[in-house]
């Protein structure tokens, strides 16, 4: 009975494995705003794929060094994330949409729409791209 048992959850599971789940990219998006919240800036940093396309432009050492200060400087920091929507592009890509509030002690809240491009690299989703706004 163990032998068929094993056979039959391991061939249950290949299916599952093979197809991309938002669950997977909803997980990472919650863990990379947990990472921000809790001014874990390795963490934050990690979840970010080595070619992210940095917002200004700007070489990825100077981007990390900004969000490093960014993150660093207030005492408190409060992200949350919600309505997410999760748009698998192809496979290995994805689009989320969401509603972020951020507010610390430094900064007024602001609450605005982002969409993070993510790509899986390496069994991990990453993000490659966020878009602020419409």
């Amino acid at each position: 009975p163990r032998r068929s048992t094993s056979a039959a959850s391991s061939l249950a599971e290949k299916p599952a494995a093979a197809k991309p789940s938002s669950n997977d990219v909803l997980d990472t998006v919650n863990s990379w705003a947990k990472a921000w919240a809790s001014k874990n800036v390795d963490a934050y940093l990690a979840s970010y794929a080595k070619d992210f396309k940095t917002p200004g432009g700007e070489p990825r050492a100077e981007w990390e060094k900004s969000r490093r200060q960014r993150i660093s400087a207030p005492k408190n920091i409060t992200v949350k994330v919600d309505s997410l929507k999760v748009t698998l592009v192809a496979e290995g890509r994805a689009s989320v949409a969401f509603r972020q509030a951020y507010r610390s002690d430094v900064i007024d809240p602001v609450v605005t729409t982002k969409t993070l491009v993510m790509a899986k690299t390496d069994g991990r989703w990453l993000i490659q791209q966020e878009k602020t706004g419409n």
